[in-house]
């Protein structure tokens, strides 16, 4: 091996000891906060998006206590990613899909000019699976649920019908509010059986329910539920099957 070969070598377990060392120092919320910021300056600065992006992005993986410090960290990891462009979109949607923290991952790929691709991204990151036991899992579903609420989702409320039984109340709150907001005509029928469920664990799911039949007009698919035609209160099932509120 030539002077030039050893010290090609050299230099790159030198490298990699430092990318070791600085790595880390920004996974570790109790590091020195000085040292946690040179890290971060460290992988901003590197010529490789393949080692910095990763890096940088697991620094969204906690927070701080000190909110003000939180938050900057996070915004220059997030300002060094968007440096990388086009090239540190295969990371973020790879972290995207197994990290349990998804709000500064999405931001960044907004800020990436990919917004679109979030939707496609989130779809794939929800867990079908049955999660009641594990929490991070469930708080996952249920964050990127309550991100969907603003979009929608030609093509996909059949799936979502698997969140409106989820143990969890919030999941199936949720769910329930991405799924008003589609212009599918599975949803009314699918979500009918909350205007009668007087558990007080579905409560918030049945008002909005109500809500969304009285707000679109939806026809019951089964009104013969309610022979009396009183549901609760002022709230009755008109001649032709939809809600309506009697004074």
């Amino acid at each position: 091996m030539g002077l030039f070969d050893r010290f090609k070598d050299y230099r790159k377990q030198r490298d990699e000891r430092k990318i070791g060392k600085s790595l880390a120092v920004i996974k570790n919320p109790k590091a020195i906060k000085e040292d946690r910021q040179a890290a971060i300056e460290y992988f901003k600065g590197l010529d490789d998006p393949h080692v910095a992006v990763p890096a940088l992005l697991q620094r969204f993986e906690y927070s701080l206590e000190h909110g003000i410090n939180d938050t900057r960290e996070k915004e220059s990891c997030m300002d060094g990613i968007i440096a990388y462009g086009e090239t540190a979109l295969p990371h973020v949607r790879e972290h995207l899909l197994t990290t349990n923290r998804i709000a500064w991952p999405i931001k960044t790929l907004k800020a990436l000019g990919k917004e679109d691709q979030v939707i496609e991204i989130l779809k794939s990151a929800l867990d079908f699976a049955d999660v009641r036991f594990d929490q991070a899992k469930v708080d996952k579903n249920y964050d990127i649920l309550c991100y969907m609420i603003d979009y929608k989702l030609p093509g996909f409320a059949e799936q979502l019908l698997h969140f409106i039984a989820d143990p969890d109340e919030r999941v199936r709150f949720a769910a329930t509010e991405v799924l008003i907001e589609q212009d599918d005509p599975v949803v009314p029928g699918a979500i009918e059986r909350f205007i009668g469920d007087e558990s007080p664990d579905n409560t918030r799911i049945r008002r909005s329910v109500i809500e969304a039949f009285l707000k679109h007009g939806w026809k019951l698919k089964e009104p013969e539920r309610f022979p009396s035609g009183n549901i609760v209160g002022p709230l009755f099932i008109s001649k032709d099957g939809r809600l309506e509120v009697r004074s």
